[in-house]
């Protein structure tokens, strides 16, 4: 009898225990990532899946790819996904609406600019007042709040009533600015860095170098985001990813190949697509979550909010942000 017993109590273990020990391999739950099929967040994880550091770290993992920020905004916030690289703005959001989000590190600044074709007169911000800008993110999305509040604190420009601004993809904003339809656009990570290549339009501003200017570190827009569950129940797994996500970080420092094979699979083949995303991508991957680091997340968050209005995030939710998960 003891035998049986300690049989039965051996299976038991076997099937509740959620994560991999030794011995137990065969009984598995994956981690749920959400994570977009493009830009830098996908360049990441890429990284960290040719690498196999989700691996080193023991972490079986299931990848979700999402076609869009909102739809992936909302599969972290109703828990769908257990780890998702999430807006920053969006997650605020979420939490403030008792959905329990939980950001435990930055990604990325934004590797985003403001465009105009090459022979415009605009030459500051001020000169757009009145004209009809486009921004590919949408008026809530993080990237386009950031712009909002550099605009408002450092420009003294309301984005929402000194100008027009039309939303579209950025293929959409590239034809509309060649027609003259639109003054300047603000354009995704990928089109902010090949359409200047082509010699047909100038950076107006870069956002995380505008910011730095005025005010240090710039903001982390995208987010490796969890929630207040998750976070609780597997401690040890988000350190553990945090750290697959570190080596990832140094991987890419040490290998300047890497941007090679980057600019070839996303079809970026204009002459110095490669080293215009080292130049642009490298210095804006997050790589300390530290006092400063959460205090300009902070900033950006009081600033959107006093642009933005209740009607997008009405308040900064208390536990939104912890570094408790460093390594």
């Amino acid at each position: 009898m003891p035998r049986l017993l300690s049989k039965m109590m051996l299976t038991f273990l076997i099937a509740a225990w959620p994560w991999p020990t030794p011995g137990f391999a065969a009984e598995v739950r994956k981690l749920k990532l959400g994570i977009l099929q493009t830009g830098s967040q996908d360049f990441v994880h890429t990284v960290m899946e040719q690498q196999k550091l989700l691996q080193k770290y023991n972490i079986p993992y299931e990848r979700i790819s999402i076609l869009s920020p909102p739809a992936l905004h909302l599969m972290i916030a109703e828990k769908t996904v257990d780890i998702g690289y999430g807006g920053l703005t969006a997650m605020a959001r979420a939490r403030a609406e008792g959905k329990g989000t939980l950001v435990i590190y930055g990604i990325f600044s934004p590797v985003n600019a403001l465009l105009v074709p090459k022979n415009s007169p605009v030459k500051t911000l001020a000169d757009l007042r009145g004209k009809r800008v486009g921004n590919f993110g949408g008026t809530g999305s993080a990237t386009t709040s950031i712009f909002m509040a550099i605009a408002k604190k450092w420009h003294g420009l309301d984005l929402q009533r000194d100008l027009e601004l039309i939303t579209a993809p950025g293929p959409a904003l590239i034809g509309l600015l060649d027609r003259g339809e639109l003054a300047a656009a603000l354009m995704g990570t990928t089109e902010s860095l090949m359409f200047p290549l082509t010699g047909k339009y100038r950076v107006l501003m870069d956002l995380s170098a505008e910011w730095e200017k005025h005010a240090g570190r710039a903001p982390a827009h995208v987010t490796i985001a969890t929630n207040d569950d998750f976070a609780k129940a597997h401690p040890d797994i988000l350190k553990r990813y945090l750290m697959a996500y570190l080596d990832a970080v140094k991987y890419v420092h040490g290998h300047p190949q890497i941007w090679q094979d980057y600019a070839k699979r996303i079809k970026l083949t204009e002459p110095g697509a490669a080293a215009a995303l080292r130049d642009n991508m490298g210095p804006r991957i997050i790589d300390k979550w530290d006092k400063e680091q959460i205090k300009a997340e902070l900033d950006f968050l009081e600033a959107a909010r006093e642009i933005l209005g209740p009607k997008v995030l009405r308040e900064i939710p208390k536990g939104l942000i912890t570094d408790a998960y460093n390594p």
